[in-house]
């Protein structure tokens, strides 16, 4: 409403100048007729109101451009209102097609990828990191504690049994007793040290407590991970532990081969003749899977139930399956009366700025540490084999 009437205003007041105008205009060509010049107040005269039209004019043409701008906001129409009057959604109404498109064209576009440069990142917080193997040999093992750097045990050779009654003939008394005989070996097992570090900036560790937590995590776990390879598979050498599968017996196997859910059966028969009571069986997830899936000739499971939410079971023996052990072998095995692992530091983590020049650079070492050993009592305990 201002804005209208200050256009009213300002169109008044330019007819006003404009006559006052042509009055001095008329005037200066009455003197040219008379005195063949314009006198000077009658030039200065013009001059001024020439530059108030202007000015007038100016001041117009503004208040006329906003007059259009906001009746051009008023007149613009929403997507929604575009869409409702669209062709395609009319026909959609009509029943000439089953769906309704009108594409929208905009000036404003926001970059793809990283760096957007108008929209924000949502930003998830900690780390995507690759699945944990499940860890479970440490479990199925009895656990002790030393306090030195090497473990002593006698180990038994040779048992001769020669327990009978006594008797002598023709006499029962007052004759010597059977005698066995038992010989023994010192033998001997080494704590080993196993351990990993990672470098990561000063900067880092204080601005990301999470990624410092992070760090320990995977480090701990890697720690782990190497230690269940070296309880199995430890080749006893260069500082390794001496590993169940490296001390296992050879399982024997009777011609012709029998199946693969015979063979273990065997492996497990064979521990008990030599009177180890075998409790658990440790398998790799595609040996496990592969005799699950063993079915008749009429496609009904050998003895898997794919209903069943039990643990894995064979034979009346937990499975253990786990990707520390590799395809086509398993352990049957003793594994309370078998061996033992003795813990001789608990693994942890420590951070130190202490290394090479880690301190004129703000680095930090984060270091994963633990010290153990592992004694195979009774290598026929356990008993190995190649399916």
């Amino acid at each position: 409403m201002s804005d209208v009437i200050d256009m009213k205003a300002v169109e008044v007041a330019l007819s006003e100048k404009h006559n006052e105008l042509k009055g001095l205009i008329e005037k200066s060509n009455a003197e040219v007729a008379e005195f063949g010049k314009v006198a000077h107040d009658t030039k200065q005269g013009i001059d001024v109101i020439s530059a108030k039209c202007s000015e007038l004019g100016d001041r117009m043409h503004e208040i006329e451009q906003k007059g259009l701008g906001s009746q051009g906001e008023e007149a613009r129409e929403t997507f929604g209102e575009q869409f409702s009057k669209s062709d395609g959604w009319l026909a959609m109404q009509e029943g000439r097609q089953g769906s309704a498109k009108m594409s929208m064209k905009t000036a404003i576009v926001n970059a793809t990828g990283q760096n957007q440069p108008l929209v924000a990142t949502d930003r998830r917080p900690g780390v995507v990191a690759e699945p944990n193997r499940i860890l479970s040999i440490r479990d199925i093992l009895p656990v002790g504690r030393t306090s030195s750097n090497l473990i002593e045990y006698a180990k038994e050779n040779v048992f001769t049994n020669n327990a009978g009654p006594q008797y002598s003939s023709p006499s029962f008394e007052n004759v010597t007793k059977p005698e066995s005989g038992i010989t023994f070996t010192l033998a001997t097992s080494a704590v080993v040290t196993i351990a990993h570090w990672i470098p990561a900036s000063k900067q880092v560790l204080e601005d990301s407590p999470m990624l410092q937590s992070y760090i320990d995590g995977r480090l701990m776990y890697g720690l782990k991970l190497e230690e269940e390879d070296e309880l199995l598979n430890g080749a006893g050498t260069s500082g390794k532990l001496d590993g169940l599968l490296n001390q296992a017996t050879t399982q024997t196997l009777p011609s012709p081969a029998p199946t693969a859910v015979d063979q273990i059966r065997y492996a497990i028969a064979e521990a008990s003749v030599s009177n180890y009571t075998p409790t658990a069986i440790v398998m790799n997830p595609n040996d496990w899977r592969d005799l699950e899936l063993a079915k008749d000739s009429q496609g009904r499971y050998l003895f898997a139930n794919p209903q069943s939410m039990a643990n894995p079971m064979m034979w009346g023996l937990p499975v253990v399956v786990t990707n520390s052990i590799g395809e086509n072998t398993f352990l049957v095995g003793a594994f309370g009366m078998g061996a033992q692992i003795w813990d001789r530091m608990d693994a942890s983590i420590e951070v130190s700025r202490e290394n090479s020049d880690n301190f004129v650079k703000n680095m930090c070492t984060i270091l994963a540490e633990e010290r153990l050993a592992l004694t195979v009592y009774r290598p026929a305990a356990f008993l190995k084999g190649t399916i």
